[in-house]
């Protein structure tokens, strides 16, 4: 099977950039021919083709996308395309009606406009999200694939899809990558950390939560003196903010800002850490969270979205109220207090990781997907 994967802008750090690089290349060892095409990519794969497209006034707003259409000609070649956000969905549903070929869309959801910061990124979501609305109207997308039942219910209540035409599948975790034997020793080496430690990894943008968890690691220094929290992440929109939040709560000591760290490296920061703290305002899925469970470390986060569908409440992690960072530090302190409960409730995420959202799963249910459409073409 020849799949060409649309993405327009491949971003380092991205949960859908990830989720791309490991249906493609777990593709390509099932036998599968399979090429990114892209306008800009951050990210370079060994095993994976990644065919950039160049375009006369790329960058000029509107136009890039009609030029990125017109320049995806080689796609007439494949088997199927499958699309990941917007703009890209437009592009999908344009060579679908131009070539004929069957158009698959994933749908990672969109944080809602409230939580970004700046007017011109609120406008920018504004944008993808009726770009999206209108796109999915017609007939130019066979199948629509969304990675949680949050996102399914959304698609079939906010943007009017039957539900026949929507998979429910799962994103997934390398779980040979993402073990509880991993030496977590070398990253608390490297930071001098000898203390009870918070993780949370995500990039710094205003509806990842970061200011909630500052605010609950405050209540936690005041049961733990010597507790630290490590912020692994890029800051490409928040820093100054949050920057300016640590001055003034004075909790800067006990804060480790370790900045982008590669795929490669992530594990070791999961397995040098405690808990695991997600208190995102929004999120599709959440892969830290699965990630982090697959590492057997128990997780906090908040009880909305797609966090109760990938966590078990007092199973594998504890889910708290939206916004409240009062009982986000108490879960923190309880967790870091009680060595019995973090541990079982580890054990327990491995388990439940390792069982539902592993990425051959979600690939096989994919291909099942892909399989289905070109048999009714």
């Amino acid at each position: 099977m020849r799949v060409a994967i649309i993405r327009s802008s491949l971003l380092s750090g991205s949960g859908q950039t990830n989720h791309i690089k490991e249906l493609a290349s777990r593709m390509i060892k099932l036998g599968h021919e399979v090429s990114i095409f892209t306008r800009v990519s951050e990210v370079k794969f060994d095993d994976i083709p990644i065919i950039k497209v160049k375009m006369p006034l790329g960058g000029i707003p509107f136009i890039r996308h009609f030029t990125f259409m017109a320049a995806c000609g080689k796609i007439k070649n494949f088997d199927l395309i499958h699309t990941q956000y917007h703009p890209d969905i437009f592009v999908g549903n344009y060579l679908k009606t131009l070539y004929k070929l069957p158009h698959i869309f994933t749908y990672h959801g969109f944080a809602p406009v409230k939580y970004w910061g700046s007017p011109k990124q609120k406008i920018k979501m504004i944008d993808h999200k009726l770009g999206t609305f209108f796109a999915l109207r017609g007939k130019s997308i066979n199948k629509i694939i969304a990675v949680s039942l949050f996102l399914k219910k959304e698609l079939e209540k906010r943007y009017f899809v039957n539900s026949s035409k929507i998979h429910l599948i799962y994103n997934g975790v390398d779980a040979n990558r993402f073990n509880p034997h991993i030496d977590g020793s070398i990253v608390k080496n490297k930071f001098k950390i000898n203390d009870p430690l918070i993780l949370f990894v995500g990039r710094l943008i205003p509806y990842k939560g970061v200011m909630f968890l500052l605010e609950a690691f405050c209540h936690v220094l005041k049961r733990i003196p010597k507790a630290k929290l490590m912020i692994v992440g890029a800051s490409r929109y928040d820093f100054p903010r949050i920057k300016n939040l640590l001055i003034k709560e004075k909790v800067k000591q006990a804060l480790i800002f370790a900045g982008y760290v590669s795929e490669k490296e992530l594990p070791l920061y999961y397995a040098a850490c405690d808990v695991f703290c997600f208190p995102s305002l929004w999120e599709g899925f959440g892969l830290p969270l699965i990630e982090a469970q697959a590492c057997g470390k128990p997780v906090v986060t908040f009880n909305h979205c797609a966090m109760p569908e990938v966590v078990k409440n007092n199973e594998t992690g504890i889910l708290v109220p939206p916004k409240n960072s009062k009982k986000l530090g108490e879960a923190l302190i309880w967790l870091l207090e009680n060595e019995f409960e973090r541990v079982k409730m580890g054990k327990n995420g491995r388990s439940y990781a390792e069982k539902f959202f592993t990425w051959d799963k979600t690939v096989k249910e994919t291909l099942f997907v892909y399989k289905s459409v070109i048999e009714d073409s």
